[in-house]
């Protein structure tokens, strides 16, 4: 019996070598990396314009707040220094297109006519553009003096603090402390004090004494002029100063430059 050796066929070694491994590695597919990168690339981009556009906004803030800063010190001859100005409200250049503020904090150090040093804080409500510049529809501040500062304007050894309120004015009478303890009251536009309590050298006194009164008396003090018509509404004192607070309806500010 014969044998016949039986040859593959060519076109079936190629069929078998292209359907291999090899014959789909020949072949280009599309990286699977190229799509996540553009997805990155298009974050880092918008991430970018977003860095841009903040900081862009915080810079045209940071000008409008110095411009206001030089204004308001032009107008208050009280203030040794142009006071810090910030704007609230984000985005700042959306609110500077519609010509309107929610709010503007102002912060300064002034001296009254007689020296006495003074930190400013100022809130402006609802700041807009109007035909002379700008108003604000409301506007409170707060006016601290030092308490050692008072003190040594009523003279020498007079020491004054605060205590649940109250003021404590404590000086040297025939040798031994005499302690005197008020009531911050406003009057209009003067600072009274109201005696609550008295002692001499650590005995106590009627606080109603015709001299302690008298010296309270003399003590009263009548609040300057405040900036931007504000109008005294109350008085407060805690343990380092005296706290004169005020606020005003329809402020009208600086004129633009």
């Amino acid at each position: 019996m014969n044998h016949r050796t039986v040859q593959p066929d060519a076109r079936a070694k190629t069929a078998v070598r292209g359907s291999g491994p090899r014959g789909s590695a020949a072949r280009s597919p599309r990286s699977p990396g190229s799509p996540r990168r553009a997805r990155r690339w298009v974050l880092a981009g918008a991430c970018a314009l977003l860095v841009g556009l903040v900081l862009a906004d915080r810079v045209a803030a940071g000008v409008t707040e110095g411009r206001m800063a030089d204004r308001i010190a032009a107008r208050q001859s009280a203030l040794v220094a142009a006071p810090d100005v910030s704007i609230d409200g984000f985005p700042f250049l959306w609110n500077a297109a519609a010509g309107s503020y929610p709010e503007v904090e102002v912060d300064g150090r002034a001296r009254t006519g007689d020296g006495l040093p003074v930190t400013a804080s100022l809130d402006l409500h609802d700041v807009s553009r109007s035909a002379d510049g700008y108003s604000a529809a409301k506007a409170t501040g707060e006016f601290r003096v030092p308490l050692d500062a008072l003190g040594a304007k009523r003279g020498a050894g007079v020491r004054m603090t605060g205590r649940d309120g109250r003021l404590e004015i404590t000086r040297s009478f025939m040798g031994v402390p005499l302690v005197v303890t008020a009531s911050l009251k406003l009057t209009g536009d003067t600072v009274t004090l109201e005696p609550a309590a008295a002692s001499l050298a650590g005995r106590p006194l009627d606080p109603a004494n015709p001299q302690i009164a008298a010296a309270l008396k003399a003590a009263e003090r009548k609040i300057p002029e405040l900036p931007l018509g504000l109008v005294p509404s109350g008085i407060s004192v805690d343990g380092s100063a005296v706290t004169v607070h005020g606020e005003a309806k329809d402020v009208g500010l600086a004129d633009e430059a």
